[in-house]
Order: C-alpha cells, then structure tokens, then sequence
C-alpha cells in the first residue's frame, strides 16, 4: 500500500478538468487530505486523482478515463464504507458524495436518489409524508454502499432487505453505456445489482419503494448488566422464535459509551443492549414489546414511541466519524449457548471500550425471497453475528485486530453458523475466497454477468468477482 499519491501526468488531470462539471483532486491540491477520509478512520489510502462527479455524463466520463489510462478504480458514495473499498491507491476515485438530490413522490411512495445520499437524506423527507424507506440502521449510512450489498435495516423482519424495496436504477457500464436496470428493463442486471453492489456498473440513480410507517412507531430500548447475560441471551433466543415479521430486534454487547444521557458513573459498564422497532401501530408495538419484560429487570429501560427518524440517528452517538473501525460478520441458523457465551467473554476481553458485538435478527420478509432471486445468497440465516471492534488510538490498531479475529474465529467454526457473510462486514478471510463467501451459490452467475460487464475487471476494488464467461 502506498504512502503517498502515484502523480499523475499533468495531460490527464488537464483533460478531466475540461471535461466533467465537477472538481478534480489531486494530492497537490489542499483539499485531497479531507477527500480521502472515509467515516472509519482505520482506512487510510492515497489515490492518485478524485472526480468529483455532478452527472450521469461526469461518471461515464471519469470511467472511461479510468480505462483509457489503465487507473485502477473505485467508487465512492456517502463515504461509510468500513472496508474502505471506496478509495484505491493510486488510482481514480468516481467521487459521488455530492449527487444527493431525493425526491420523494407521496403518491406513488417512491424515492428517487442520488449515490451520494445517505439514510438521512432519504428518511427524513419521506418521513414528513408518513412514509419510509427500506434502508441501513443508521442515520450516517451512505444509500448507494449500504442498499447495493443488501441493505440491513430497522424494517427488515416486515419488509425485507433494502435490495428487496428497490424498484430501479440508472447505471453506468464501463464502457459508458448508461442503463436502466428493473423487474422490466435489464432483468439480468437488476438481479446483479441486487446484492452484487458495482460488479457490473456504477449505479447512478435509486428508485425505492416507500411504505406507511412512522414519523412515530413504537421503540424498545432496554440496557441489562452484563452479569445476567446468560439468561437475557437465551430468554431473547425464545423470544425471537416467537416473534411476528413486525418486530425487527437487535442486541448488542457492549460498555455504556460517554454520551448525553447517561450518568458519568455508568460509562464503560458492560451491558447487553436490546432493541426493538415495531413496523406496525404504536400500540400494537407496545403490547408486543412487553414481553420483553420477561428478560428480566432492566438498569435501564428507554423504551415508547419515539420518531423513526431518531433510532436511527442513535448511531452517529455510537459511531462517530474518523474512529478506527474493524467490523465482521457470520450469518447463523440459530444462536448456540457456547456462541452467546463466547460473545460475553469476548466483549469482557475487549481491549477498548468502544469494541462491541451484535446479534441482528433476519427472517421474517428477508427469508421470503428466494436465495437466487438476487445476488445476495443469505436468505435462510436467522441471524447475523457481527464483531465490531472500534478504537480511536492507532496505537491499538493490532490489539483490535486481533481481537476482533479470536472472536470471529470462534464464531466461524461453530456448527450453528453457516459458510458467508455480508458483504458490509467480511470476515478474515484471504481475498479470493471472499467473494465466494458473501455470494455463496450465486457467484458464478455473478462472475458471468461481471465478464459480460466488465471483462477487464476495472470494478474490482470491493470484493473481487473475477469475470468467468
């Protein structure tokens, strides 16, 4: 990995200049150093040029650049990215992050978005309609990074994944063909960008599906001492079992951060955090989520309608800008003892504070979509584990790391998890396998429809599908 920007030849940077409506930076510029920060702060790679694209015609023209100079290329959008595949060394970054116009159409309960936008961009005008996307768990999320891998979100029990409420896009090919893709136009291609993010194109345009729910709904927020653990574990095990495609849930292991509302004396305890939010009326929400009560007496309990809008700005709390982040996953049929005991342990070795871990339930609509319907392959797994492990000093980089990876490890191996993960969160993994990971049975139509679309394989800074015809 480089150190410093590869300087391109002045010829190129002059042309791309004259020929997109948007800037152009390089690392002689004062504002490169602020264009290649990413939302997690642990990515730090130098490419030779960003074009900061406007239009449709500024992307197609920064690929073609992209190719005909032989550039390694990448794709950036709202700039959350925990792998840092936005930005490649020495390379050409098709910098979206300023195409964040939405347009909302109440009648049709649609969006139109732009690949810069990020989940607040979308939620907050759709909300003042009564109406929400289908989108990532948090405020900060970048639509285009998070929708194209899958799009793991609040409403994901009654409505599926975010890839499931997407209507149609407008993409750019790399040979500058720009084309819709949906159920109707491209089918082929609508069902790679389903999961498949930029195998075959740049998405330029995002057409989602609206539902009726909020600005209100009925939230659970209830924090548990880490010393009943065990039984809050196994008593949400079988509540989750029982629960209706409404209820999205969420549990987290973690030290109470250092945020507004909670009194200095708590900070840093170790807790298990259980959230819920109910896709349905308030009320109902409220009867529903009362059974949690069965998990016991909480330290805290938070819960009661509250704006949809604000679980998801919870995040930006949790997880702020330029924080050092190392995050993972494996999808999991059912949640083992020895797995939940583990994840204990583990967050109680952790060697920040700011590392966590979480148990996301799936099903509901998410499994009601077949596994080769769309390029994401995970629609049997009841649950995806995820390992996150957060800290502000480099100095902790390599305790991070590692912890992060004895976990995974654990989590990997055990009978109750199964061979993937999600695209957002990959595991340690070596780079060709994983790929063949995060798209399971569907990476060789993948890699066919990558050879038709990118032969050259100039869209391969994520994770790589090499072009198979």
């Amino acid at each position: 990995m480089s150190t410093t920007a590869t300087i391109l030849d002045e010829s190129i940077v002059t042309d791309l200049r004259a020929a997109v409506s948007g800037d152009v930076i390089t690392a002689d510029d004062a504002g490169y150093e602020k264009a290649r920060q990413l939302w997690n702060g642990a990515v730090d790679r130098h490419p030779a040029v960003f074009v900061r694209v406007t239009s449709t015609d500024d992307v197609a023209t920064a690929i073609a650049a992209a190719r005909d100079h032989d550039l390694p290329l990448s794709v950036l959008g709202g700039g959350h990215h925990v792998t840092g595949s936005a930005l490649v060394d020495d390379g050409l970054v098709v910098d979206m992050s300023g195409m964040t116009d939405v347009t909302i159409d109440p009648e049709r309960r649609t969006a139109r978005v732009g690949p810069g936008a990020r989940v607040a961009d979308v939620l907050g005008p759709a909300q003042e309609h009564g109406l929400s996307p289908v989108v990532g768990s948090a405020a900060q999320t970048g639509i285009a990074g998070s929708t194209l891998a899958g799009g793991i979100g609040w409403l994901r029990r009654k409505f599926g994944l975010g890839i499931d409420n997407l209507r149609s896009v407008e993409l750019v090919t790399t040979d500058g063909a720009v084309l819709t893709a949906s159920a109707d136009e491209n089918p082929d291609l609508f069902w790679a960008v389903r999961g498949g993010g930029a195998t075959v194109g740049v998405v330029t345009s995002f057409e989602l599906e609206l539902h009726e729910v909020g600005p209100e709904v009925a939230i659970a927020q209830l924090i548990f001492p880490i010393e009943r653990a065990g039984d809050v574990l196994r008593a949400y095990r079988t509540h989750a079992a029982e629960a209706p495609a409404e209820l999205t849930t969420l549990v987290v292991l973690m030290r109470i951060p250092p945020i507004p509302m909670v009194p200095p004396e708590a900070i840093g305890a170790p807790v298990v955090m259980v959230y819920g939010v109910y896709a349905g009326p308030v009320e109902e929400g409220e009867q529903v989520m009362a059974s949690f009560q069965d998990f016991g007496e909480p330290l805290m309990d938070m819960s009661g309608p509250q704006p949809l809008a604000g679980v998801h700005e919870v995040a930006r709390l949790l997880f702020p800008d330029a924080r050092r982040y190392s995050w993972h996953s494996a999808y999991a049929t059912e949640l083992a003892d020895d797995d939940l005991d583990a994840m204990v342990d583990a967050l109680l070795a952790a060697p920040t504070n700011e590392c966590e871990l979480g148990i996301w339930h799936l099903g509901g609509a998410v499994s009601e979509v077949a596994p080769d319907a769309t390029a994401y392959p995970h629609r049997n797994a009841e649950f995806l584990l995820s390992v996150e492990g957060g800290w502000d000093d480099p100095e902790n980089d390599e305790a991070c790391e590692s912890w992060a990876r004895e976990i995974w490890d654990h989590l990997w191996a055990s009978s109750a998890t199964i061979e993937g993960f999600y695209a957002g969160f990959p595991g340690f993994v070596a780079e060709g396998e994983r790929a063949r990971m995060i798209y399971g049975d569907n990476y060789d139509r993948l890699a066919s429809m990558a050879a038709e679309y990118d032969p050259e394989n100039l869209l391969g800074s994520g994770p790589t599908v090499e072009p198979t015809p």
